[in-house]
């Protein structure tokens, strides 16, 4: 996938805290712009490397603390020849020992890019009594494929080769804090006042730790089931968000007494900012960067928040998987994300190959698309999102399909995963003129002319 990795400039003088070495370090400043996107680094680690066969220094900065665990993996990862990769977003400086910037790395949100050289990127790093400090920064540069520029700060104690965070606290119960939300959500230019916000956690998604963060206008605390109560208007407007621990999105759906669609799903139009759950609690920032249009409307959401959150239940826990390791002489520098204006490498032939054309779909499935370019297919229904989403979970089961982690199954939108052999489907379902869009992205499937 493909980063636009820019880091918007800071002005003025950065306030560094001080760093315990039996603490993971909180001691960088930065912004980091991703696709036009600002993303604040307020956390950063330093600690010894070998790159290229080179003994070298890297500084991490990041939107989220980063845990013991997550640095034992990068480090496993840059000994076999890989990239590192931390919660997102973050920012990886790669110093060498006299204190030249040599490489950097960056990813947010579903992006990233790898290691690419210093180019117009100018830093110095020192060390003195154990610690690391320095700065880094590169103007906007518009001569490669992305435009990307940065500009950070940073002072930290040094992990020495073979050294590392100690074990991450296991998150405990919920804290005793008071949920509070501020700030605004917007409906064609009309404000609502959100008043409630709760957080719980909820099935897995795609195979990792979920929750839902629910946002309402009037006090839903005693609501058993509040995120689905929420997108019916019991509570006034509301906003349901459902990511990830690392504060991923992939479910948002909007209720906004101003919108003629009362409710519907917003998915891409979203992002978190300085999102992160510890010490019982999640806390962060939800924002669309200004109005999104959505079904000829706007809507807007830029909030803070704070509500407890204790460790996650077994029922919610997701099962045991193998995690898949790329070869990284395999690996390009820069990836993009499969869109209609991207073209993708050609897949691998299989003996029971199934023919795009012979793929189950609804029985009332109609103004049918095959995007060969894209392997993408698109098709509407006159049924309901929930009825689109039955009849195709049969039909595709029937043809030896099995799920790939859990559904999402919403009334404004829903998302699924399926896997027969090596193909694989993910599948987005959406209310459309009072019946379902359909859009299918395939891989694995033979596209041939039948």
């Amino acid at each position: 996938m493909a980063l636009v990795a820019g880091i918007a400039f800071i002005g003025g003088s950065a306030t560094l805290f001080a760093q315990e070495t039996s603490k993971p370090a909180k001691a960088g400043e930065g912004t980091m712009m991703l696709q036009d996107k600002n993303y604040s680094l307020t956390h950063a680690i330093a600690y010894e490397t070998t790159i290229n066969e080179e003994e070298m220094i890297a500084v991490v900065l990041s939107g989220q603390a980063i845990s013991s665990e997550d640095l034992k993996k990068s480090q496993q990862a840059e000994k076999d020849g890989g990239f590192a990769d931390f919660k997102r977003p973050f920012l990886i400086l790669d110093f060498a020992k006299a204190g030249q910037l040599k490489f950097w790395s960056a990813a947010a949100g579903g992006t990233s890019i790898g290691r690419r050289g210093a180019g117009k990127a100018t830093g110095e790093l020192k060390v003195q009594d154990g610690r690391v400090s320095g700065k880094a920064s590169q103007p906007r540069d518009t001569d490669g494929m992305f435009a990307t520029a940065f500009d950070v700060r940073f002072d930290a104690a040094l992990l020495r080769a073979g050294e590392s965070l100690p074990p991450s606290k296991k998150p405990g119960p919920a804290a005793n804090v008071k949920p509070t939300v501020t700030g605004v959500f917007k409906g064609n230019g009309k404000d609502a006042k959100l008043a409630s916000v709760s957080a719980h956690w909820r099935e897995p998604f795609s195979d990792k730790p979920s929750m839902v963060l629910v946002f309402t206008e009037k006090d839903h605390s005693k609501d058993k089931k509040p995120d689905f109560n929420a997108g019916f208007g019991k509570f006034g407007s509301a906003l349901v968000v459902s990511l990830h621990e690392d504060g991923d999105i992939f479910g948002c759906e909007v209720a906004h007494s101003a919108l003629k669609h009362q409710n519907f799903s917003s998915i891409g139009k979203i992002r978190t900012n300085n999102f992160e759950y510890a010490d019982g609690q999640v806390k962060g920032e939800l924002t669309t960067d200004g109005p999104a249009e959505v079904f000829g409307e706007t809507w807007e959401v830029n909030v803070k928040f704070v509500a407890p959150l204790g460790e996650i239940p077994k029922e919610f826990q997701p099962a045991a998987s193998k995690e898949t390791e790329e070869e990284a002489t395999d690996k390009p520098a820069i990836t993009e994300p499969t869109t209609e204006l991207t073209e993708k490498a050609a897949p691998k032939p299989a003996k029971d190959q199934l023919n795009v054309k012979d793929l189950a779909l609804t029985k009332d499935a109609a103004d049918v698309d095959y995007k060969a370019l894209v392997e993408h297919v698109l098709f509407k229904s006159k049924a309901n999102v929930k009825s689109v989403c039955a009849e195709l979970s049969a039909n595709l089961k029937t043809q030896g399909w099995t799920k790939d982690g859990t559904d999402l199954i919403t009334a404004a939108s829903s998302i699924l995963k399926r896997k027969r052999g090596d193909a694989a489907l993910t599948i987005f379902v959406k209310p459309e003129n009072g019946g379902s869009q359909v859009q299918i992205f395939t891989e694995g499937l033979a596209w041939d002319e039948k």
